[in-house]
């Protein structure tokens, strides 16, 4: 049986594959910001975020 050939090492290569490392956290702060804006239009922004105004010292009632 002979012995399979193995790719050249690359040593610039690191363990994220073929992206720079900051293209990874580009992309990682994008999803963040997708995943972000879909919670808050379906729960904080439906209950409108804050207290229901009961107990509430801002002055207004």
């Amino acid at each position: 049986m002979e012995p399979q050939a193995q790719p050249p090492k690359d040593p610039n290569k690191k363990g994220y594959g073929k992206r720079p490392v900051w293209q990874w956290v580009v992309l990682y702060l994008v999803i963040a910001i997708i995943v972000y804006g879909i919670i808050y239009l379906l729960f904080i922004h439906k209950s409108g975020g804050g207290s229901s105004g009961t107990g509430s010292s801002n002055g207004y009632y």
